[in-house]
């Protein structure tokens, strides 16, 4: 059976604040049943929306222009490696 969560416990899961949760239902992105007078999020439509909030966005962003910088592995030709100077002195073994 699939269970029931109130918006507490799914702000508690997604560690947003419970208005938060009350925002997304109002706004049609995540489902909810009223029962008892009560709001309920089904697990299974839980775990749906975390599948389409949590997808990857790939190449956006602010860091997407030194992603080739990050990739990059130092080697003794570096220029920053042949640094001179005052405790610039740097050995590669």
């Amino acid at each position: 059976m699939n269970n029931l969560l109130s918006v507490k416990q799914v702000a508690f899961i997604l560690k947003v604040h419970p208005l938060t949760i009350r925002r997304y239902i109002n706004e049609k992105k995540l489902k909810a049943v009223r029962v008892g007078g009560n709001i309920r999020i089904l697990e299974n439509d839980l775990q749906d929306f975390h599948k389409d909030v949590s997808t990857p966005h790939t190449d956006k962003g602010p860091f997407r222009r030194f992603k080739k910088i990050i990739d990059k592995q130092f080697s003794s030709e570096d220029p920053f490696l042949r640094l001179q100077g005052r405790a610039a002195s740097l050995k590669l073994t």
